[in-house]
């Protein structure tokens, strides 16, 4: 009975010690600024990873983190597909995970 014990505890710190590592997902942005009428919608391929609710979508041009802290503060997160942050007044991103359209 002690040795089950033993190793269940040994086991549920090894899930906490061990940091959980994020994939990285090849998706499709939609990047919306505002600017005025003569900003336009940009589309493009980007990667996307989430870590313990952070997070960061590259691109060849773009690169934007979302600190898990801060949503409801500096931006709005939207659980839908596709995925948007929007930072009020300056931009929205909208994210679809899985095969990039080219």
């Amino acid at each position: 009975m002690i040795r089950v014990q033993f190793t269940a505890a040994v086991f549920a710190l090894a899930t906490l010690v061990v940091p959980s590592r994020a994939e990285i997902v090849p998706s499709q942005c939609r990047l919306i600024r505002y600017g005025g009428i003569d900003t336009p919608v940009e589309n493009f391929p980007c990667d996307f990873r989430q870590s313990g609710g952070n997070v960061t979508v590259d691109s060849k041009n773009w690169a934007f983190t979302f600190l898990e802290r801060n949503q409801g503060k500096t931006f709005i997160r939207i659980n839908s597909i596709p995925l948007t942050f929007t930072r009020t007044g300056r931009y929205t991103l909208q994210v679809t995970q899985g095969p990039r359209i080219r």
